[in-house]
């Protein structure tokens, strides 16, 4: 017969001393930790958004954001499966010390919040500075796509918006004459009474109104931008209809869908994360300056203004944050940038990748390029051979400005064929961060050349053309910084720009589930994003800190 192992306790059994909450949670739970960590941070913000009311007390703001936050860092976002774990799950019920917290009430709080959740995520950061497990003389800075609460095909361009908003307008309208006969023929038989609620009918169509007039006014806005950038099309931009705010974002996946773009900044110890920012739109780079300022705002103030763990030395990110506004201003604050320089989107060659790159003609040096043009001049036959590896920009399909190399004490530009690029003219572009400088170097023929079928773009290449190159106000610093990423120190620290910047995603994405935002609106989300962040880091500090005692026990 076989053994089976016995209940421990008999649901009948009468107990004499009965285990309390205490005893119920191990001394090594993480949620103790958690409420550990949470002690430390000071709630006399939230507070002060407190009023005295009769009836029932509140249930401190602490309480209820450990619900959220320890709810979150176990993947446990939805309110009323908050309200579950609370009554039913013990690490919720020992967190509350035995409250049950209804879900609506949950989700009220989780929006009403927005600058005391800033503060707080502000305090978990110094929290982790003073206790030495975060450091920010280094931080990276990486950005996601997350999914906005807005179906894909909730989308929208000026020309339809305009005609459901027409539409709507004479429903209201229609509406608006049938409530106010329904209202005078109930006055001839009642006699006047007090105003009527307006119908949940007229309501609902009212609030879709100011939802497609709001996407009216962003399609508009957005419109003026691309044609501005002289990308006008025809159809024009679509927005979303349902949460306006977000932005029709490229997916990783492929295709363009609402989104939101979340760029966070992690300092260089632990991969915390510092600061968070959330926008409507794709444009990266305009988020660099910003966190530099919240960070030096945020932490360089208090007890820590003069703290070397504070001082911000290195921003590591990835291309696309590599921009030549932002290197210039970057300098201006101190800080030393590590950015990967910007792929010139060449066309590969048809050969093996690797074979090509090892056979191709490499980029001449000055004295190189003028040995070339004495030897070759105009007789193409005595050119150096594997031209057909040299770099082609897959925008111009021409020989891409990487294959020329710069001389610095001629002021020219020379090519792989041994040509000079002298000095053209100075010339000025207009920019979103204001005027952008930038020198024009021209050959002084090209004809003859056996890379001019190659170097040139256009249909209308003849003995006359002239190879062009743009060298902008900012390149020297490209150059600088792409110098030093050559260097094998400089490559070893930019290794660890992945780690830092993207490992917070990989967290989000797997452990704490969080693929499609739940809220709407810019506001909103982004104070969804500090949730999410401040439950990312009180996750990995209670980690660290069972790490540490472990270690000196």
């Amino acid at each position: 017969m076989a053994r089976w192992a016995q209940a421990v306790r008999s649901r009948d059994q009468i107990v004499l001393f009965a285990p309390t909450l205490e005893d119920a949670i191990p001394g090594d739970h993480p949620v103790r930790l958690f409420d550990e960590v949470l002690g430390r941070l000071d709630f006399s913000d939230w507070q002060r958004r407190y009023f005295l009311l009769d009836g029932q007390p509140p249930i401190h703001p602490r309480v209820m954001a450990s619900v959220i936050l320890y709810g979150l860092s176990l993947g446990v976002r939805a309110s009323r499966k908050l309200e579950y774990a609370c009554g039913n799950n013990i690490d919720f019920i020992w967190l509350t010390e035995g409250r049950v917290i209804d879900h609506s009430t949950l989700a009220l709080f989780r929006v009403k919040f927005e600058v005391e959740l800033k503060g707080m995520f502000r305090q978990i950061g110094r929290v982790a500075i003073g206790m030495g497990m975060a450091n920010l003389n280094q931080v990276a800075l990486d950005g996601t796509v997350k999914r906005a609460n807005n179906s894909r095909f909730a989308v929208a361009r000026q020309n339809t918006l305009e005609q459901k908003i027409a539409a709507l307008d004479q429903r209201v309208e229609q509406l608006m004459t049938e409530a106010t006969a329904a209202d005078k023929k109930d006055d001839e038989l009642f006699g006047e009474s007090s105003p009527t609620q307006l119908p949940k009918q007229l309501k609902d169509i009212q609030a879709r109104q100011k939802r497609l007039a709001a996407a009216l006014k962003k399609v508009r806005e957005t419109a003026a931008k691309q044609e501005a950038k002289g990308r006008k099309s025809e159809k024009g931009p679509a927005v979303p209809t349902t949460d306006p705010d977000a932005g029709m974002i490229k997916n990783k996946t492929g295709g363009t869908a609402p989104n939101y773009q979340v760029v966070l900044t992690t300092e260089g110890e632990s991969g915390l994360i510092m600061d968070y920012q959330t926008l409507g739109h794709d444009d990266e780079p305009s988020a660099v300056m910003p966190a530099i300022e919240n960070l030096k705002a945020a932490y360089q103030s208090g007890e820590l203004a003069q703290a070397e763990e504070v001082q911000i030395k290195e921003l590591l990110a990835d291309s696309n944050f590599n921009t030549g506004p932002n290197l210039e201003q970057l300098k201006q604050a101190g800080v030393e940038p590590w950015m990967a320089a910007k792929s010139p989107g060449l066309v590969k060659p048809a050969e093996d990748r690797d074979a090509a790159a090892s056979a191709a003609l490499p980029v001449a040096t000055p004295s190189e390029a003028a040995d070339r043009l004495e030897s070759a001049g105009n007789n193409t036959s005595k050119l150096p051979p594997n031209t057909d590896a040299l770099p082609i920009s897959a925008r111009t399909r021409a020989l891409d400005k990487s294959a020329f190399t710069y001389d610095k004490q001629a002021d020219a530009y020379h090519c792989p064929g041994g040509r000079s690029l002298p000095l053209f003219k100075h010339a000025t572009d207009k920019h979103p961060e204001g005027p952008l400088h930038y020198d024009i170097y021209r050959s002084t023929t090209c004809g003859g050349c056996a890379l001019m079928s190659k170097c040139l773009s256009g249909k209308n290449i003849g003995p006359g053309s002239k190879r062009t190159i743009r060298r902008d106000e900012h390149e020297p610093l490209r150059e600088e910084m792409a110098a030093r990423m050559a260097a094998e120190a400089g490559r070893a620290k930019y290794k660890r720009r992945s780690f830092l910047a993207e490992t917070p995603f990989a967290v989000f994405n797997t452990t704490m589930n969080i693929r499609q935002l739940l809220l709407r609106g810019l506001n909103k989300v982004n104070t969804e994003i500090g949730w999410i962040c401040s439950a990312s880091n009180l996750k990995k500090i209670t980690r660290l800190l069972a790490a540490q005692r472990l270690a000196t026990a």
